[in-house]
C-alpha cells in the first residue's frame, strides 16, 4: 500500500505532493519526510515527478 504525502520538492523547495510506502521511512524518490504537513497547506501542490515515475514502475510490474 501507498500514501501521498506533502513535503518539499528539495530542501528549500515548493512543496509537492511525494509517494511513500506504508510503514516506510522515505518517499519512492528517496526523500526524507522530517514532519508531517497538513494537506491543507497543500491543496495546490504538484506531484513529485520522480516519485510519480518510480509509482508507475511498480503498478507496470505488479500487473504482470
Amino acid at each position: 500500500m501507498y500514501e501521498m504525502c506533502v513535503g518539499p520538492e528539495g530542501p528549500g523547495e515548493a512543496l509537492v505532493w511525494h509517494v511513500m510506502a506504508k510503514q516506510a521511512t522515505a518517499t519512492l524518490c528517496g526523500q526524507q519526510l522530517a514532519e508531517r504537513i497538513e494537506a491543507a497547506g497543500a491543496e495546490r501542490a504538484g506531484h513529485c515527478s520522480r516519485c510519480m515515475a518510480s509509482f508507475a514502475k511498480l503498478m507496470k510490474v505488479t500487473r504482470r
